[in-house]
C-alpha cells in the first residue's frame, strides 16, 4: 500500500487558510462562517492527534475506540454546561433532534453493556 502523502494533505490545508485569512482581511468573509470553520478545525486536530496516537498505540483499534468515546463524552459535557449557562439558545430548532439522539444513545449505551457482561 502506498504512503498516505502527509506532506501534500498539510500543503493543502495550509494553503485553503491562507486563502481564508487574505478573504477575512478584505472583508469578504462573515464572522458567522469562522465559528463554523474553527469548530471544524478543532474536530480535525482532535481527530488528527487521535490517529497519531492510534498509530503508536500498541491496540490501534481500541485506542481509537477509546478516544471515540471520550471525545463523545468532552462534546455533551460541553454542551450541558452550555445550554446550562444560555450559551445555547434554548430555541433551536435542532435541540429536540439532540436531546432524541443522546436518550438513543443512552439507550443503545445500556444495551450494549449489558450484552457485554
Amino acid at each position: 500500500m502506498d504512503q498516505f502523502a502527509w506532506t501534500d494533505q498539510v500543503a493543502t490545508i495550509s494553503s485553503m487558510l491562507r486563502i481564508l485569512e487574505e478573504q477575512v482581511a478584505s472583508g469578504g468573509l462573515a464572522r458567522p462562517g469562522l465559528e463554523e470553520l474553527k469548530s471544524a478545525l478543532d474536530d480535525l486536530r482532535l481527530r488528527a492527534w487521535g490517529l497519531l496516537m492510534a498509530a503508536s498505540a500498541d491496540d490501534n483499534h481500541l485506542f481509537q475506540q477509546r478516544f471515540r468515546i471520550r471525545r463523545g463524552k468532552d462534546m455533551c459535557h460541553a454542551l450541558i454546561t452550555d445550554l446550562g449557562t444560555g450559551k445555547l439558545s434554548a430555541r433551536l430548532p435542532e435541540l429536540p433532534e439532540l436531546g432524541t439522539a443522546a436518550r438513543d444513545l443512552a439507550t443503545t449505551v445500556e444495551e450494549a453493556r449489558r450484552q457485554a457482561f
